[in-house]
């Protein structure tokens, strides 16, 4: 009885998963649909489609989302399309998408910079600190100079997040100008 019930869901469940499909975001901004099954190698993605295979690496993935149905052409073969009627449409909400997508990658280039300038005033305030504690040292005798160095430690651990963080942010900014090279 139990097998009954098992055999029963699962070809209930065969239809269902038959259809499913996935959506392809790219760290580009560019999104790939239409996919009906992949697989992970390594670091690339076979990516299948009904008429073939293409491989993405990794890399490039941002993420994987699982859709409803593959995404197919409706659109009847047998009715050709004027060049004019097909280009249009077509054009104007592609050009949309970059000045939008344009103005979002300047403005987030912009808070990159505003934060990088953050950071190195604040790094450059502690290293001053750090200078003017190191002056002090000469001065004092050693279990004053090893409690110069504890105190010192936190600073010295800051200024390396804070390096940290400055290529982090170095590297995002490289990537979006890159981004905002290839849509001009």
């Amino acid at each position: 009885m139990i097998i009954h019930i098992v055999l029963f869901i699962m070809i209930t469940l065969l239809p269902a998963y038959s259809e499913a499909a996935y959506k392809i975001y790219l760290k580009n901004g560019s999104t790939i649909t239409g996919v009906s099954s992949y697989e992970k190698k390594g670091n690339e993605y076979i990516i299948n489609f009904g008429a073939g295979s293409v491989g993405i690496s990794g890399a490039d993935v941002l993420k994987i989302e699982e859709t409803e149905a593959p995404e197919m052409e409706f659109r009847s073969k047998e009715t050709p399309e004027k060049e004019g009627e097909k280009m249009a449409p077509a054009e104007a909400p592609a050009e949309a998408d970059k000045g939008a997508k344009t103005s979002t990658l300047r403005t987030e280039l912009e808070n990159i910079d505003s934060e990088l300038k953050a950071l190195e005033d604040r790094e450059e305030k502690i290293r001053a600190s750090i200078d003017e504690k190191r002056s002090e040292k000469l001065r004092w005798n050693p279990y004053q100079r090893h409690l110069l160095d504890k105190e010192m430690e936190p600073l010295q651990n800051e200024v390396s997040t804070i390096q940290e963080r400055k290529t982090e942010l170095l590297q995002r900014k490289a990537y979006i100008e890159g981004q905002l090279r290839t849509m001009e």
